[in-house]
């Protein structure tokens, strides 16, 4: 099974998760018209659902729900459930039917996530209780040359460490995956012992490439190091604290109803994505949340709150070692749009594509979730929605 739907998770995830795929060819330029309507429908026509909101200094300027977050009965599921997990409809027991989203409803965020990885880091930095200068040998010994990567490496994906997210093709994280199900979906062990018997790709810090195994490992010393699962950790120092209620690792707690459920289009159609293990994707891209969620995280990082300006600083400084679309830095891309700075991170799992935009000093954050898990990514729409929002910023 892992065989034969290797393409799917490994297209999926590796090239839309991390923003890798995008050219600077594809960036695109500010529209003629200013409709933000016009932009959101122009690329996701035929009923996807998305949720966009744009605030200005932390107020919110625009938001609106497109398509369907569920399309109804009866589901066709793409192909065969991979991931051998229960659909977040039976779990909440959700009621079915043509549904629109809105501002509360909870999508899957997909590498979005990893803000809030470096974020728990950082804070643990801030306690300290690690330093991002500890080598990864402390806290995982038998990782490949794992005394000279620091976690600052892993922060900005410059470890040389292969990706856990591949299946069915070397390095195949098939079994290991399979032993992670077998062990009650707790023990990410299995995972760290396969990533261990792979050697890197690279001399630690040498080459940027992107690996979700590198905020995997981050995640798991996040719970090494305070004692908490991830979850806990991510409720009790950033969901609790700036109230984002519905937000969580995995889904939040029951009971839910407005949640967005994954489609594809293969071609033939829209079509139900079987739902991807967020626990296995915990550290990386396991995370749930709304967008009204997610503006009180883009609020937190702006100015000293629950980070101290040192770890702030640290946040956004980029890694020397550039990218097509800007350099990482510690969860983040740190780049420029039309000479406006510009902190970004897109994610992509089966059925779900997002991105989380921000322009610290137009006080512009744009937030885009949608449903839609094999169109555009709404990394490309963000610069005519930026042109769209300064002109709507202005007129307010």
């Amino acid at each position: 099974m892992f065989r034969a739907f290797a393409a799917v998770v490994t297209c999926a995830v590796l090239s839309a998760c991390a923003g890798s795929s995008i050219s600077p060819s594809q960036f695109g330029s500010p529209p003629g018209q200013n409709s933000i309507d016009s932009i959101v429908q122009a690329n996701y026509g035929g009923g996807w659902g998305v949720e966009l909101a744009i605030y200005k200094k932390g107020t919110l300027a625009y938001s609106h729900g497109y398509g369907f977050r569920d399309r109804g009965l009866p589901d066709v599921f793409h192909v065969g459930n991979f991931w051998n997990v229960t659909q977040p409809d039976a779990i909440f027991n959700l009621p079915r039917g043509a549904f629109a989203p809105d501002a509360g409803t909870i999508y899957n965020l997909a590498s979005v996530s990893k803000e809030f990885t470096a974020g728990a880091v950082l804070l643990l930095q801030q306690d300290g209780k690690l330093s991002v200068n500890d080598p990864v040998s402390k806290y995982f010994p038998a990782i490949p040359n794992g005394n000279a990567i620091p976690l600052l490496y892993l922060l900005q994906h410059r470890s040389g460490l292969v990706d856990c997210m591949n299946f069915g093709v070397y390095p195949d994280f098939g079994p290991a995956y399979s032993a992670f199900q077998a062990g009650g979906q707790i023990d990410h062990t299995p995972v760290v012992t396969a990533l261990a018997s792979f050697p890197l790709q690279f001399a630690p810090g040498s080459q940027y490439q992107y690996s979700n195994s590198n905020y995997l490992l981050l995640g798991l010393i996040v719970e090494q190091v305070s004692g908490q699962p991830l979850a806990s950790f991510l409720q009790q120092r950033i969901f609790g604290p700036l109230g984002m209620t519905h937000t969580a690792q995995g889904y939040p707690a029951a009971p839910q109803s407005d949640i967005a459920l994954g489609y594809r289009d293969d071609g033939a159609g829209a079509v139900r994505t079987w739902q991807w293990n967020l626990a296995y994707m915990s550290g990386f891209g396991g995370m749930t949340s709304t967008v009204q969620d997610l503006e009180k995280w883009d609020q937190a990082i702006r100015q000293p709150g629950i980070f101290t300006q040192a770890s702030l600083t640290q946040m956004f400084t980029p890694s020397p070692i550039g990218t097509p679309v800007g350099p990482y830095a510690d969860g983040w891309f740190v780049t420029t749009l039309n000479g406006h700075r510009y902190l970004w991170h897109d994610g992509a799992i089966g059925g779900f594509q997002t991105m989380n935009a921000v322009f610290p000093d137009d006080g512009i954050d744009i937030i885009v979730l949608t449903n839609d898990g094999t169109g555009l990514d709404p990394y490309y729409i963000i610069p005519q929605l930026f042109a769209s929002a300064q002109t709507l910023a202005r007129s307010r």
